[in-house]
Parts: C-alpha cells; structure tokens; sequence
C-alpha cells in the first residue's frame, strides 16, 4: 500500500520541473515570471514542519490519509487551472501534502514491519519514488510526442492516487505509537506531548539531522546541475550517448535493494557507514575522471551508492526514536532535508569558479558524504535491535 502511493510521490515532486516549459508558453510567463511561480510552491514544503507532528497528536492513519487525499485534489485541480495564479496555488498545497507523505510513510514502516524487514522495504518504498520520477519523465516525453496539453500530466496522475487513497482506509493504527503514548499520556506531564520525550538521546537527534543534511547535499547537488556537466564541461551530446550507458546507470539502481538486504542483515550502522563513504569515493572517480569510459562507470556508481544511503539515511531518521515522538522529530529531519536541498545548488556553484569547474565542485559537495559517514560510525547507535513495539519491549541502552 505505502509503495504505490510513494510511487506517485515521486511522480508528483518531479512533474512540475518537466512540464514547466509548457506551463511558462501556455501562460506566457517569463523565465523570471516562472522562477518565482516555482519558488513560491516550493514554501509550501515547509508546511510539513507542522504538518508531520500532528501524527504524534491525533495518529499516524488520519494524517497519512489526509496528504494522500489531500495532493490527490491539488494534484487534479492543477489540471484545470485557468492561469498562473491557479497554478501556484494548486501546487503550494501539493507541496504541502508530498513531503508530510514521504515522511510519514517511512514511520509507518518502521513501526508495523519487523525490525529484520525494515530495510528492505525502506529500500522497496525508495525505489518507488525514484520509478515515480523517471515515470514523471517518460510521461513528458508521450506528452511532446502527441503534442497533447501538458494538463494530461496530472490528469493522468490523479487516478492512480485516487485508488491508493480509497484502499489506505485498510491501513491500520500504528500498535507501536498506541502502546507508547497511552503510557507516556497516563504519567505527570505524560500530555505536554511538544515537551516532553520520554527515552530521546539528543544527541542522537542532532546527530540523525547532521545525516539528513548532508544525505540531501551530494544527490541534489548531481540532479542539479547533471545536464549541465554532460553538455558543457563533458562536451556530450545526445548522439554520443550510447544506449549501453543508460544500462550501466539503470544497473546502479540495484543499490536501494543492496542496502536494503545489508540493513537487516549487517546491521544499520556498518551498512550506512559503506554507503555513505562509497558514494564519496564514486563521486570522485566520476567527477574526476578524464574519459569517457571512466565516465559512465563512475555515475553508475555514484548511482548505486546515492541510492544505497536513502534507505539508510531514512531508516536513522525513524528507528532510534520513540514512536510517540517520531513525527515531532520527524519535522526536525524534514527541516533537515530542506535546509540541505537548498544549500547545495548554491554552494557547488560557488566552488565551481575557484576549482574550475562543475566536476571538481561536485567532487567536492560529495565530500559531504564522508562526514556522514562519520557521524554515523561515531555516534549514531546500532539500532538493529530496537524495537520499541511497547512498554514491556527492550529500550534502547542508557546514553
């Protein structure tokens, strides 16, 4: 159930960056005009800092339900937006919805699957964002070679949401969040449910957001700013692109599973501190290396290993938490993610002058990934045997 609507996530976050030359000629927006369209949706990302704690307050089941239905709507009402000003307004509250359902989806798993198959089906829901993106591309590229609106996107969009929507109603109440806030309610205090956090190390929550920060950096840094490294300082073009690259960089998606499997198997920390620094050492090779072969090889392992950490990154975002504070502290990661999405453009763009060029800076932005991979060999826990399922389960060791 969480995989297919995270599938659509995915296909929703990615569809307004493809279709935005459809929209700018259809409103007749300049490129600044659309600029600002977009960054003004972008706000309402940053509604899921107050959106993703309620979870915590009324259920992990009612909020889940509310950003499905909730970007289900937005998502078809885009689709009939009679200017520029629908739009943004259709959109800001999708952002709002999309980011809160990615979030809560990955507490839920955590909290109904066992602990021996929580990474991999972190892996399975991440690589149904990702295969939600690249449908979001493949549905642009039907789009232009029909020569069809660009409303069909998000008409077409919306039906799948909606079944996800009416077949969510199965999805039960989290017994792990039940079990631990009617304990954490019944003691003095127990109901100041913003203050107080029974069992939180800090430290920890520190540690999981510096993760989520630098998790965001390198992968929105590459996506960013891919097109521009290949065409301009690779010198490729789209005829010498051989269809036997596009296999090797498919071949890298195999790394949500990997990481996966070795999440449960390995344990958490080893498997995120090998994923973590072996993305780093990939984005060097690549963004390195003088010829072509050296290349292809190099993004495909950049690929494997970026998406190795998602797993990892989400699953230290979740798991050494109490669950009657998991969407509180869930916000804390969003917040995050954003503040790490958005400071990696600028920076790699910044770094490109003084190390000349776009491949040595993001080279570099991928050291960010070896601090990670610090911080999770030093002070994040092994988190494999929490469980957390109630109050006469195992806690975590004391700080």
């Amino acid at each position: 159930m969480l995989a297919p609507a995270t599938f659509f996530q995915g296909y929703d976050d990615l569809v307004l960056g493809f279709a935005l030359p459809l929209i700018a000629a259809a409103f007749h927006l300049s490129n600044a005009g659309a600029g600002v369209a977009v960054s003004i949706i972008f706000l309402g990302s940053f509604a899921t800092l107050f959106l993703l704690p309620l979870a915590d307050r009324i259920g992990r089941r009612p909020v889940l339900t509310l950003t499905i239905v909730g970007y289900t709507a937005a998502t078809f009402a885009t689709a009939f937006s009679r200017g520029v000003g629908d739009l943004v307004v259709c959109q800001f509250v999708a952002r709002v919805f999309l980011g809160t359902e990615y979030a809560l989806a990955t507490i839920v798993l955590v909290e109904l699957l066992p602990r021996t198959r929580r990474g991999r089906s972190l892996g399975l829901v991440a690589s149904m964002s990702a295969l939600g993106q690249a449908a979001a591309g493949a549905g642009f590229l039907t789009v232009l070679a029909l020569g069809v609106s660009w409303r069909w996107l998000y008409l077409v969009g919306v039906a799948p949401l909606v079944l996800v929507a009416w077949a969510r109603r199965a999805l039960p109440e989290s017994a792990a969040w039940e079990a631990r806030r009617s304990t954490a309610a019944a003691r003095p205090g127990g109901r100041r449910w913003w203050l107080r956090i029974e069992g939180l190390r800090p430290r920890w929550l520190v540690a999981s957001a510096v993760l989520t920060f630098l998790f965001a950096m390198f992968p929105t840094a590459v996506t960013t700013f891919a097109s521009l490294l290949v065409l301009t300082d690779w010198d490729w073009s789209l005829h010498s692109l051989q269809p036997w690259y596009f296999l090797v960089w498919a071949a890298g998606l195999s790394g949500f599973f990997v990481a996966g499997r070795l999440l449960d198997t390995w344990g958490r920390r080893p498997t995120t501190v090998v994923f973590f620094a072996g993305s780093f050492v990939a984005g060097l090779a690549a963004f390195t290396a003088g010829g072509s072969l050296g290349r292809v090889f190099g993004l495909g392992s950049v690929i494997f290993f970026l998406t190795g950490a998602t797993p990892c990154a989400a699953i230290y975002g979740t798991e050494p938490f109490p669950p009657e504070a998991r969407g509180r502290i869930g916000a804390v990661i969003r917040g995050a993610a954003i503040a790490g999405t958005a400071a990696a453009p600028a920076l790699t763009g910044l770094l490109s002058g003084p190390l000349g060029g776009l491949g040595p800076a993001l080279a570099a932005v991928g050291a960010s990934y070896l601090v990670g991979a610090g911080v999770a060999l030093t002070v994040l826990p092994e988190s494999k045997e929490f469980t957390w399922a109630g109050p006469a389960e195992p806690s975590p060791p004391a700080a």
